[in-house]
């Protein structure tokens, strides 16, 4: 039975399908052997394939793999074993005058793991009539109908160690492009706090869990290996409460060092800190808490039009939220900040894409500029943008590496304690948010 929300990622893909239909790439024991050798396995590959076949291929298509291999995992005596995977085609292009080249990407491990397997599951006659002449082609590459691969879906997705390849596919099909949402903010914080420690695109993931039936941008993020937990949240590691607001966890490691990136639902920690990002560097003993805030467009009849921050009715309410977290401990004798500000704010173009520039300032500097006559507006709001700013931010790539650095963020006593507050609040304790709540209306400046 499957949750609202998998249905709703199932839908999201059935709804895919009938405008981009499944293909199946099979896979000879000589490519099998050789893709699982290559860095990224088969989660990530190319393939070379005639233009015949690859004719009616377009991107974002979903993808059944199918071969065997003697170099399978988990296999014994060197006897090929017959292997399934689903992926997603993200690219393809003629590379010879005779082939085109596509790649897969995203690809991990379904079941069953067999042509005829699969084939099994249909239960209506005219799919399974279909897919069995399907099967009986000898090409490599074999296009289903739109219907047939709607309801190949649905037989999937009634085995439960399916639910997290769709999850994961649905979430990657999905992956917002532009500032729209909060799915969007989520996928932008992901990436920039892999960049903060160093972990490019071509670094996969040792390990993600999924939370059942939770979103989050984690499930977009490429594994090593060739499956995705997906967990009830009573049994996701150090998160023991049905009430945990924790989405996903993956684990990163290169260089003998280890990160852990974890995602949660808004509600508590943006209740709490008044934050949408927080970046924790154990190494360091430095962390660095970030809102996201939308730049809109103005156009006012006498200039050109111009992006603008203006803030809402909400915002005081949030600057003093964070300002109760702002307190600085003391400072240890060695420890060195170049400012020991723990919150800022990441400025962006509402609508614009996630690779485009943005503003990053600390609270302390917001809380000068709406004192600054050169940020008030012609009826006496707040007006922050590039020109007013005239320069004086911070750019991602700095800010990242400053955080990585050590170089700003809170003093390791404010640090630790800091971090015991947000591991309570995503261990759902309902009485520490309680209680903050009760200091905020209290406005008491004191980190407890």
């Amino acid at each position: 039975m499957l949750s609202p929300q998998e249905q709703a990622w199932l839908d999201a893909l059935r709804q895919h399908v009938q405008t981009k239909p499944c293909v199946i790439l099979r896979l000879s024991l000589g490519d099998s052997d050789q893709l699982l050798a290559s860095r990224h396995g088969l989660s990530e590959f190319t393939l070379a394939r005639s233009h015949e076949l690859c004719a009616g291929i377009s991107t974002k298509t979903i993808c059944f793999i199918f071969g065997e291999s003697s170099e399978y995992p988990g296999i014994s005596m060197g006897k090929p074993e017959k292997f399934a995977y689903v992926g997603i085609i993200t690219s393809r292009n003629p590379v010879t005058t005779l082939e085109t080249r596509i790649k897969v990407k995203r690809a991990v491990s379904m079941s069953p793991g067999t042509e005829s397997a699969v084939c099994k599951l249909l239960k209506k006659k005219i799919h399974a009539t279909n897919f069995r002449k399907k099967l009986q082609s000898t090409d490599n590459v074999i296009t289903l109908s739109p219907k047939l691969s709607g309801y190949l879906l649905d037989k999937l997705a009634e085995i439960n160690a399916n639910h997290g390849w769709i999850h994961t596919i649905s979430e990657v099909l999905a992956a917002p492009s532009r500032y729209v949402n909060f799915s969007a903010v989520q996928e932008d914080a992901v990436r920039t706090a892999l960049k903060a420690f160093k972990i490019s695109s071509q670094d996969y993931a040792s390990d993600i869990e999924l939370v059942n039936s939770r979103p989050t941008a984690l499930a977009r993020v490429p594994l090593m290996e060739d499956s995705v937990i997906e967990h009830d949240a009573r049994t996701v590691p150090g998160y023991t409460l049905t009430a945990s607001d924790i989405t996903g966890r993956a684990i990163f490691e290169k260089g003998g060092e280890r990160l852990e990136v974890f995602t949660a639902n808004r509600r508590d920690l943006e209740h709490v800190f008044g934050v949408d990002l927080i970046y924790l560097n154990l190494t360091k003993k430095n962390i660095v808490m970030v809102q996201y805030k939308m730049l809109e467009q103005y156009s006012p009849s006498e200039c050109e039009a111009e992006w603008v921050y203006r803030p809402d009715a909400n915002m005081n309410k949030e600057i003093k939220r964070m300002q109760i977290f702002s307190a600085a401990c003391q400072a240890d004798p060695l420890e060195y900040r170049l400012n020991p500000e723990v919150f800022y704010l990441k400025l962006v173009r509402r609508d614009g894409r996630l690779t485009s520039g943005s503003i990053i300032i600390p609270i302390s500097h917001y809380s000068l500029l709406v004192k600054n006559p050169v940020c008030k507006g012609s009826r006496g709001g707040l007006r922050i943008n590039y020109n007013t700013l005239g320069g004086h931010y911070i750019r991602q790539g700095t800010f990242l590496d400053l955080i990585q650095s050590g170089y700003i963020g809170a003093f390791a006593d404010t640090t630790a304690k800091l971090n015991t507050l947000v591991e309570a609040v995503l261990n759902g304790n309902r009485a520490v948010v309680a209680a903050v709540q009760s200091r905020l209306e209290r406005n008491h400046p004191a980190i407890g």
